[in-house]
């Protein structure tokens, strides 16, 4: 299949006056994000994947700063607490371990995928391979670096462990790889070696529809769709996932796509090939330096996930004993599963409390089985999962909600 677009916008690191992104201030490497605490940087790790000398690479890049890690909802991680002068040498520290590939590209590599990459027994191919494809080939082309730091691709290996909303997804069936658009199913279908290449063509559509849309703009602070040539997804756009489809010579399907119905819990799952993945939860969704160290330790090939645990494939079963030592938590069915909470008092300036504390608690008390929870110190509900239940605070006290307004 040959489908072609021409993007009009190109950007350098953090962004140029030629690329229309807003108010887009997702945090980088390049661009750190200024937070109470001190700058915070957001390393991509396309598919969730992180080496163990990768991993002593960003235990370094914490100790530049406060010393926290935390895993974000797109299996990325960030550092907190960085001082004014970090940039450099943190930019040196990561270009070097390989975690900074291309600059400009920086704030746009995200790429999610499933953490058994094709070992389920439900997986249809292997995604390892078709995600470093995918990541080499967006670095090679300049007009990429153009995408706003929230558009996301992501790459199911059949069963179901990806986010559904994603912009640009790709997930593999027995004809092939399917190419779906914010959620959306469409008729287009691609080879293995060829599905990388749909899904760049998908991101530079994208591009030139919203180069040719309205130009409407987003009130700065406010975190609603933006139409037209500010938006920052495919559904931002005006029938935007039709649009792109169209451009790229297909068209919708009926229904949502069926990625995203499940997740990979703690506990032990045993792959297809009989081996055994071991998946844990950071409480909270932290980890400190000397935690990334002794997982570097433990393994060789660690799996974030977008429901920010940890995943070691072709694992031993010690590695449950070892990941607990971590303080990881493995017991599958515990009070910290479903529950996340935003940065907090100390680290946020719009924080009322320390909410961070309160969730802590929280868990303690939890049943099995409990909706997801999302634990927020003002009403801005940073890092909220969708359909979770909000406990948060603004000027009236403690509120609970379920679902965004």
């Amino acid at each position: 299949m040959t489908v072609s677009a021409t993007p009009e916008h190109t950007v350098g690191a953090g962004g140029s006056a030629g690329s229309p992104q807003g108010d887009d201030r997702c945090p980088g490497v390049v661009r750190l994000y200024p937070a109470e605490d001190g700058g915070l940087a957001r390393i991509r790790l396309p598919g969730g994947r992180i080496s163990a000398g990768r991993l002593r690479a960003v235990a370094a890049a914490a100790r530049l700063g406060n010393g926290l890690v935390e895993l974000t909802s797109r299996a990325n991680l960030q550092v907190r607490g960085l001082p004014a002068d970090a940039g450099e040498p943190l930019a040196r520290l990561l270009t070097d371990a390989g975690l900074l590939p291309s600059p400009v590209h920086d704030r746009v590599r995200n790429v999610a995928a499933s953490p058994i990459a094709g070992r389920h027994p439900d997986s249809v191919a292997p995604t390892d391979d078709l995600v470093a494809e995918l990541d080499r080939g967006l670095c090679a082309d300049e007009r990429l670096a153009g995408l706003p730091g929230r558009f996301l691709f992501a790459v199911d290996d059949g069963a179901g462990f990806t986010p559904p909303d994603a912009d640009v997804g790709l997930t593999a069936e027995t004809a092939g790889f399917s190419l779906s658009l914010a959620g959306r199913r469409t008729t287009l279908v691609a080879a293995p070696e060829d599905a990388a290449a749909l899904a760049l063509s998908a991101a530079r559509a994208f591009l030139a529809a919203r180069a040719a849309a309205p130009a409407g703009r987003r009130a700065e602070g406010v975190r609603a769709a933006a139409p037209g040539r500010h938006a920052w997804r495919i559904r931002e756009l005006p029938d935007g996932p039709t649009e792109v489809a169209r451009r790229l010579g297909g068209g919708l399907l009926p229904g949502a796509v069926r990625t995203g119905r499940r997740l990979l819990a703690p506990g032990v799952t045993i792959q297809s090939d009989g081996r055994v993945a071991v998946t844990a939860l950071p409480p909270l969704a932290r980890l400190r330096p000397d935690g990334l160290e002794a997982l570097a330790a433990l393994a060789d090939d660690v799996r974030l996930s977008p429901w920010r645990t940890v995943t070691v494939v072709d694992a031993e079963r010690e590695a449950v004993q070892a990941l607990e030592e971590i303080g990881l938590v493995v017991a599958p069915r515990s009070g910290w599963e479903g529950l996340s909470a935003c940065a907090g008092l100390g680290a946020c300036r719009r924080a009322r409390v320390d909410v961070r504390a309160a969730a802590a608690r929280r868990a303690l008390v939890r049943a099995a089985g409990d909706p997801v929870e999302h634990w927020s110190a003002c009403e801005r509900r940073c890092g909220e999962p969708a359909d979770a239940v909000a406990v948060f605070t603004d000027a009236a006290g403690l509120r609970i909600e379920r679902g965004r307004p």
